[in-house]
């Protein structure tokens, strides 16, 4: 629940709220090429090195959230991964 609580805070608005790439901000072209989550192999260390590191355009969000955190966020992405597989 706090992995999705948080998404819906600081991912939701680029990635959508299912993960398909088409938040918000991606709807309104302020970013674009943000990947649907089964359209790319995503395991559970690479979302927590982009989480934390950033990756393209995504910068980091390290100072956002703490470690616990990003492993919440991180387990709800791949949720949110396997939802879209079905």
């Amino acid at each position: 629940d706090q992995g999705k609580y948080l998404y819906g805070i600081y991912c939701a608005s680029c990635h959508g709220t299912t993960g398909n790439g088409q938040g918000v901000l991606v709807q309104n072209e302020k970013f674009l090429g943000v990947p649907d989550y089964k359209d790319r192999v995503i395991t559970e260390g690479s979302t927590y090195h982009v989480i934390m590191y950033g990756r393209g355009i995504m910068g980091s969000h390290a100072s956002q959230l703490n470690d616990l955190e990003r492993w919440q966020v991180t387990a709800y992405v791949q949720q949110l991964r396997k939802d879209l597989l079905k």
